[in-house]
């Protein structure tokens, strides 16, 4: 089985979890009108984001004898694969099931359109699949297959902004749209000469629905909380506005360590190293290598800046260099952090052109501003 971890790599801001959707169409929604079956559904996802898959999958199953074929049940049991197998390597099993799952959903929910093609649930169903699809292309290198699904979404996303004022969980797609609609192409430049079809966003304006979001929706009440931490740490740089967000779902899924990870970076940021040192010890002490790495590199941050024992520092920043070798999948994000790490210690040791060489390969490496910005400023002063 892979290591569980968090993907953050976000194509033009469409990768939407919508499966929370299940209970929130409108009309001839099956889940939503009944009470037991909603019930169901919410312990089932709560499970899943507790990483309680023994106790989740038996729920699916009963949901999914209870509505038969139905396009939400194949995207529930799509996020149950994505939270227990990810990431997914291109031509893996878990890969093909993932895509299988999704597929089959929008394939039922595009046979609802042709005969209704109003129909709120199935355009729901049918942008979560989309939605889904652009997030594992995306993360398979897959950019142009990606953007494709991105533009599937788009119509339905749309939607959204004509009823967010009556509806508040609009406010996460809403919210998610508007900002990576101007950070996404900023990031990532490769995808700006195919935007044009895509209406203009504001990035303030996504983070303030986003907000609205993580107070006042129910079901996407979660992705709210997660994206305004992902957001406002990595992109905005404000560890102190992001570290109530993460703190809010590690405490809500005390087993899903990888919203303690969340919290322990933005910790981190804000220089709380004591408040985190419990929660890095938690990560370096697991049973996941992917989160032994995370945590050797957040352990390697402690020694470094709070202990000052730059030379245990540098080891673990390896023995985390070390641990992401043996993955199938590492995350850039974290080796951009490692490499700045080490930059900084060869940087207080005065080997310069040691420094530079990692700060270089940290900057290359960085998926996000907080990093790369960091690793800049470095470079700038030596």
């Amino acid at each position: 089985m892979h290591d569980n971890r968090k993907k953050y790599f976000i194509p033009i801001a469409l990768q939407i979890l919508f499966i929370f959707f299940l209970q929130f169409a409108y009309s001839q929604d099956k889940i939503y009108e009944n009470k037991a079956l909603s019930s169901k559904v919410n312990k089932a996802i709560d499970y899943i984001y507790n990483l309680e898959f023994d106790k989740s999958e038996p729920l699916i199953q009963e949901i999914h004898q209870e509505l038969g074929e139905h396009p939400g049940v194949y995207l529930l049991k799509a996020f149950d694969i994505y939270w227990k197998k990810k990431p997914f390597k291109y031509g893996s099993k878990d890969f093909s099931t993932f895509e299988g799952y999704l597929r089959k959903s929008l394939e039922i929910s595009e046979g609802i359109l042709e005969e209704h093609e109003d129909d709120p649930e199935a355009s729901f169903f049918a942008l979560s699949a989309h939605a889904y699809l652009a997030q594992l292309y995306v993360d398979n290198g897959e950019n142009l297959r990606a953007l494709s699904e991105a533009k599937n979404c788009y119509g339905y996303i749309k939607l959204g902004f004509e009823l967010v004022d009556s509806y508040p969980e609009y406010y996460f797609p809403c919210g998610i749209y508007d900002y990576y609609r101007e950070k996404y192409p900023e990031e990532n430049p490769f995808f700006k000469p195919f935007l044009w079809f895509f209406r203009t966003g504001d990035k303030e304006e996504g983070i303030q629905m986003l907000k609205h979001g993580a107070k006042e929706a129910i079901f996407t009440k979660v992705e709210s909380n997660n994206y305004l931490f992902h957001i406002l740490l990595r992109y905005e740089e404000k560890p102190e506005q992001a570290a109530p967000y993460a703190k809010k779902l590690a405490e809500m899924y005390p087993n899903n360590i990888n919203f303690t990870a969340n919290y322990v970076e933005a910790l981190i940021f804000e220089n709380k190293f004591e408040v985190a040192k419990p929660y890095i010890d938690t990560l370096v002490n697991c049973d996941s290598r992917f989160y032994q790495y995370v945590g050797n590199l957040f352990l390697a941050v402690y020694l470094e800046k709070e202990k000052q024992e730059y030379v245990l520092a540098f080891a673990t920043y390896q023995k985390a260099d070390l641990i992401g070798e043996s993955l199938d999948l590492r995350s850039p994000h974290m080796d951009s952090q490692i490499y700045c790490g080490m930059g900084r210690v060869y940087k207080h040791e005065n080997k310069i052109p040691e420094a530079k060489e990692a700060f270089k390969k940290a900057a290359k490496t960085a998926e996000f501003s907080l990093i790369r910005d960091e690793a800049k400023r470095h470079l700038n002063n030596l």
